[in-house]
């Protein structure tokens, strides 16, 4: 069974900078490469409305993959991040919907994620975080996403949902996914406060616990726009954004950029 893997698509913002069709030259990958699932872990574009169009679009024109998808930050962009969650649970291969067995030896399981600040730096305090702003610049979420209850809250809400269906199919070859960070080996710390501070709305360590609580083989992850995939603490960790033209690209062209990024695993 072979599994593509993609996140942060950022198809709004890359369209526009590149002046290309990026739908267009993904739906030609799929087109060449035919894989039996493909996994975008966030991060498909800024809206529930336009993310969840493009998905349907996405599993109607290839209807022999299953796409299976978690929200990203920019996907809950919206005045309520709750009923925006809601909407693109409304796409069939959300795993915020529940885990998907698969074949009889691997499940995967995932949602969105949200951060705690767990991965904060020393000298600030929690309210400082909250407000998420360094200097003259806030952290975009604080803007554009709202939900009923703190960061905290949020993440305690996913960490339950996840712990759940992890305990029921515990002993299962898991793959795990979430648009955010679950360790905090894969931070960038460059030593920088103004940049430094903003880790702490990378993701949350409890989310790495989880996975090794439950033996997790394969962590999929999205969020930073940095590219991994190697092993640790014995799990296979795969993160793989498109992230942002020009600066994060490595091609000029969107299409040498997408069918060189996408990567694809075997089970």
């Amino acid at each position: 069974m072979k599994i593509a893997i993609l996140s942060d698509i950022h198809e709004g913002l890359n369209r526009k900078r590149t002046q290309s069709e990026i739908m267009a030259v993904l739906n030609k990958w799929m087109e060449t490469n035919h894989p039996d699932v493909f996994m975008i872990s966030g991060d498909m574009t800024a809206g529930p409305d336009k993310s969840l169009a493009l998905l349907n679009k996405l599993q109607n024109d290839f209807p022999k993959t299953k796409f299976l998808f978690v929200h990203g930050n920019h996907d809950v962009y919206d005045e309520d991040s709750k009923v925006a969650n809601e909407k693109l649970l409304q796409f069939s291969g959300n795993l915020g919907n529940g885990p998907v067995e698969l074949n009889e030896d691997w499940v995967v399981i995932g949602d969105g994620g949200w951060y705690d600040y767990s991965f904060q730096i020393e000298g600030y305090t929690e309210e400082q975080f909250r407000i998420g702003t360094f200097n003259d610049f806030t952290w975009p979420d604080k803007q554009y996403a709202h939900w009923p209850g703190s960061d905290g809250e949020e993440t305690d809400r996913y960490v339950e949902k996840l712990e759940n269906w992890l305990k029921e199919y515990h002993g299962k070859n898991i793959i795990m996914v979430t648009h955010v960070v679950p360790f905090k080996k894969y931070l960038q710390v460059k030593g920088d406060p103004s940049w430094d501070f903003f880790n702490a709305m990378m993701g949350s360590e409890r989310f790495g616990e989880l996975a090794l609580k439950y033996g997790v083989k394969k962590y999929i992850f999205g969020h930073i726009h940095t590219r991994y995939h190697e092993h640790y603490n014995g799990i296979e960790i795969i993160c793989n954004p498109l992230g942002y033209f020009p600066h994060e690209w490595h091609h000029q062209t969107v299409e040498e950029e997408i069918f060189s990024t996408i990567k694809v695993i075997e089970i």
